[in-house]
């Protein structure tokens, strides 16, 4: 029978795997004519050449397949059985050796492949839970303390991922070959899946919050927005106000102005003197043209007709009208002196009070230009401007908890956020249960291995 180096200590072979093993109907026979390179050729008659061949190596060897016995010629067939180290480290030993999975010593080929693998996944979920757990704590020290939490955020990721991978590591090497019950219903492992699941459950947090990034930082952006645009309005409030009251300002002295000014002194434009004199003309106008028609009639000398006492009164009746042309004359010529003055007069006052509104506009006029350009330029002005001008605060509260409420209020509004939610956690879970189920999944020699038996056992 072959031996281990588990069952007999002190009889290993020197590079600690055994040359070959027997099968219980084969006979092995060493041959002779092929020794190895190094090694002396024992004769078949020395005593010593059963020690020596089973002590040493070779190359090949000749099997021959033992018939029952009979009367018959036995029949022989050779075969060759070459060399297998059964304990030569795999590429994944080192990372073996780190997680101090090799606890039992040393492992075969075949304990190594699966136990290299599973510390492979949880190296690689050890960095995953270092990204997820580096994401949250970025935004719990970060924004809290500035590039300084960044210290924080590392050493906490790496410690809680690594509290994690060590669990995982206890799991790998946990014993499960005698247990009496399925290994998903024994109460060590039932535990370990509920503690697995809360670590992956809130591990997966960091994550989901880095899937829906986007979102988030919109609603912080929009939230910054909401700032801004407020602040714009408070500006352009302030402008108009400002406007309104240069505007009351203008109007009070545009008044004051209308009110101080005097008025202009027009003259009455009336002509007594010459209407008098207009009246007098025409009165005595009248009494001879009544005397003239009496002499064309005859009533006063008696004769009809016209005689020398009706040429008088024609030609006075003539005077009379000719001074009244030359009166009318005058007095309109007087009535448009009069009105020309007070037009004159009225023009000087409007261009004195037309100068001193324009005084008064181009007291104002800048100013109002000023405030103006100053409203149309708000919506050009830069944070840094409209924080100087409202002393507002450009910045919102933005870390875990704020995003964590974002994220759930997200979860009301739209139930395709919490599918998606959902889903990373599940995810999270599984790839948490993956070393737990490549546990389960282990050969008959990784299970002896880490219940301290010969894991090759199984070979004799």
């Amino acid at each position: 029978m072959a031996t281990s180096p588990f069952k007999q200590p002190g009889t290993e072979h020197p590079f600690g795997t055994e040359p070959h093993r027997e099968h219980p109907s084969l006979e092995v026979v060493h041959r002779e004519d092929t020794p190895m390179e190094g090694v002396p050729v024992v004769s078949a008659n020395d005593p010593m050449a059963a020690d020596v061949a089973e002590s040493q190596p070779s190359p090949a060897t000749e099997v021959i397949e033992t018939q029952p016995e009979t009367p018959q010629r036995r029949h022989q067939r050779r075969q060759y059985a070459p060399y297998v180290d059964l304990y030569k480290p795999t590429w994944l030993q080192p990372l073996i050796k780190v997680m101090i999975l090799d606890e039992h010593g040393p492992m075969p080929r075949t304990v190594q492949a699966q136990v290299g693998f599973a510390s492979l996944l949880m190296g690689v979920q050890f960095c995953m839970d270092f990204l997820a757990w580096t994401l949250g704590f970025r935004w719990v020290f970060v924004n809290a303390l500035g590039p300084a939490g960044w210290g924080l955020t590392f050493l906490f990721a790496f410690l809680i991922s690594g509290i994690i991978i060590i669990f995982e590591r206890f799991v790998v090497t946990a014993d499960v070959e005698s247990r009496k019950v399925p290994i998903f219903l024994s109460p060590a492992i039932l535990m370990r899946v509920l503690v697995v699941i809360i670590f992956a459950t809130v591990t997966a947090i960091p994550v989901e919050l880095l899937v829906f990034n986007d979102v988030i930082q919109g609603r912080l952006n929009g939230e910054v927005q909401g700032i801004r645009e407020a602040a714009r309005q408070q500006l352009r409030g302030d402008f108009r106000k400002d406007l309104e009251d240069l505007e009351t300002e203008e109007g009070v002295s545009r008044k004051r102005l209308k009110d101080e000014a005097p008025e202009a002194k027009l003259a009455e434009v009336v002509t007594p003197k010459f209407d008098a004199q207009i009246k007098d003309v025409q009165a005595k106008i009248e009494a001879v043209a009544i005397d003239l028609r009496q002499e064309e009639k005859g009533w006063r000398s008696g004769a009809v007709g016209q005689g020398p006492q009706w040429w008088r009164l024609h030609d006075e009746k003539e005077a009379l009208e000719s001074q009244l042309e030359e009166v009318k004359n005058q007095r309109k010529a007087e009535l448009e002196r009069l009105t020309t003055t007070n037009r004159t007069a009225e023009a000087t006052g409007a261009d004195r009070h037309f100068a001193e509104l324009q005084k008064i506009s181009d007291r104002y006029e800048p100013r109002k230009r000023e405030l103006e350009k100053k409203r149309r330029d708000i919506d050009r002005m830069t944070d840094e401007e409209l924080k100087r001008a409202t002393k507002k605060e450009f910045a919102v509260v933005d870390g875990f908890a704020r995003r964590w409420k974002i994220m759930n209020d997200l979860e009301k509004e739209d139930p395709l956020y919490a599918m998606a939610k959902y889903a990373v956690r599940v995810l999270f879970v599984s790839f948490g249960l993956l070393v737990l189920t490549t546990k389960a999944l282990f050969n008959k020699p990784t299970k002896a291995y880490f219940a301290g038996r010969d894991p090759l056992e199984h070979l004799e």
